[in-house]
């Protein structure tokens, strides 16, 4: 399939498609003529790829994954899993610093007339 399709199916622009190829992301793909043709595995890795973005991965990261699974032949389960288990833990902090802060500013609308004179 062309990459129009490609880029209906998944969501992905023609130019991330693109940039995709450009750094390793996804395999060139076959050429008839001038034309990049694609097949279903590229959709699901590229839809893939665009969830986990969605997700907060960034394409470094998700480098890192494709690296592996050409070096080893096989989805690196252990290394996806180690991502987003430290994913999972940023977000955690995250989330209670902004309880925290939440919190303090609830704190200072209290606060904040008492001080005035």
């Amino acid at each position: 399939m062309f990459i129009g399709r490609v880029s209906e199916l998944t969501g992905a622009s023609i130019k991330a498609i693109r940039h995709y190829e450009s750094i390793g992301l996804i395999k060139a793909p076959k050429r008839s003529g001038s034309y990049r043709i694609y097949d279903e595995h590229d959709v699901t890795v590229i839809a893939m790829i665009r969830k986990a973005q969605t997700l907060g991965f960034s394409l470094a990261e998700l480098k890192e994954v494709v690296s592996q699974k050409i070096a080893d032949k096989t989805l690196p389960f252990d290394l996806i899993n180690s991502l987003i288990d430290s994913k999972v833990s940023v977000l955690n902090t995250q989330a209670m610093e902004l309880i925290a802060q939440a919190k303090q500013l609830e704190k200072f609308k209290i606060e904040l007339p008492k001080s005035l004179p």
